[in-house]
């Protein structure tokens, strides 16, 4: 007999699972099943040491008595918690106690003005990031991590100034049009004026159910998982901050989201060779630095493949690649998190890596 879609085992707190689900269903949207102000996430302490619009630097300051700096770059898409989800699940945390401190760039919610912002724009904000960080450290270079979108961002910033760029670490990085993704092939087959976006800010939540709905078995797997361990303790600590993150999803600025799609995924310019932002030239072949890019095998939105395009636009970095079982979000709060957080520390520090390819 099949396992029935959710757990009898407590009747009563079925029947009051039931009643909050319809009550947070029905306050926050269908695809939603944490109550997202009742969830606490990225407690790690912290302060704001820049702000721009509604971009922020946050500092989180390290546990040691010397203490190096690193700079984390998020996505657009989503929070940038998922560094910071929970005490023992957070990798700012786990930095801070390994002797780094921690600065992270959070780009907020856009304004309204926001929708002109162009990708050499955003760019341009990470580059005085940097710059406040070295001035804060008297420092003339330091070690960058970023993820998902977040690495196309870290590797143009470095193509643009590659002198303040210790080291690079690329979390799932988007440098190229991968053969196997799903989103690269979705983006290769449209055909939208470039000007289409511009002047607009594109609904983080359209976009959100977007990827539900490119791949609704997952969504149904989770609704599974859910209702068969709603009455465990440990299963709800660990899936109800990720499905508050999942859903948190701020508005993006639309010109930039669409010229990072379109040179990087349809037009492949990176591999091609240098680009221009704002009248400066991008080459990241003058990113000569050590270089880290990490993909996890299960990852739709990124593929494998991501790996040797990575080998092929940074063709003048010492590069690794690493290869890490899990999915995308599955590199920073997934089983397996912790070898990579441990290899993170090997690189950072020169040191052979446990894992890799």
């Amino acid at each position: 007999m099949d396992a029935l879609p959710f757990s009898l085992k407590n009747p009563s707190k079925l029947l009051q699972m039931l009643a909050e689900q319809t009550r947070i269903r029905l306050q926050y949207g269908p695809e939603f099943i944490g109550d997202v102000a009742q969830i606490e996430v990225g407690l790690t302490p912290r302060t704001c040491v820049y702000q721009e619009g509604p971009h922020s630097l946050y500092l989180y300051p390290g546990q040691q008595a010397q203490n190096t700096p690193i700079l984390l770059v998020y996505s657009l898409i989503n929070r940038p918690y998922i560094f910071d989800l929970r005490p023992g699940r957070s990798l700012i945390e786990y930095l801070c106690a390994q002797g780094y401190d921690v600065y992270l760039l959070d780009w907020g919610d856009p304004t309204p003005d926001m929708g002109m912002a162009s990708l050499g724009d955003l760019v341009a904000t990470l580059k005085r990031c940097v710059r406040k960080v070295l001035r804060r450290h008297r420092q003339e270079k330091l070690p960058i991590l970023g993820y998902c979108m977040g690495a196309t961002f870290a590797t143009l910033y470095a193509a643009l100034e590659p002198q303040h760029v210790e080291r690079l670490i690329l979390l799932t990085p988007i440098l190229g049009n991968d053969k196997g993704g799903v989103l690269q092939t979705i983006v290769s087959h449209q055909n939208l004026p470039p000007a289409l976006l511009e002047g607009q800010l594109m609904s983080g939540r359209e976009l959100k159910l977007f990827f539900n709905s490119v791949r609704p078995a997952q969504i149904l797997k989770k609704e599974r998982d859910f209702w068969q361990n709603y009455d465990q303790d440990t299963f709800m600590e660990h899936f109800l901050p990720v499905e508050k993150w999942s859903n948190d999803t701020p508005d993006l600025p639309g010109k930039a989201f669409q010229q990072l799609m379109q040179l990087c995924i349809k037009e492949d310019a990176l591999r091609k060779g240098p680009i221009s932002l704002n009248d400066q030239v991008a080459d990241c072949r003058k990113i000569t630095c050590p270089v880290l890019a990490v993909v996890a095998k299960h990852d739709w939105i990124i593929p494998v493949a991501s790996l040797e395009t990575c080998r092929e636009v940074l063709s003048e970095s010492q590069y690794t690649p690493y290869l890490l079982n899990g999915g995308h979000i599955g590199l920073v709060v997934g089983r397996a998190a912790g070898t990579l957080w441990k290899d993170l520390i090997a690189f950072l520090h020169d040191q052979p890596l446990s894992l890799g390819l």
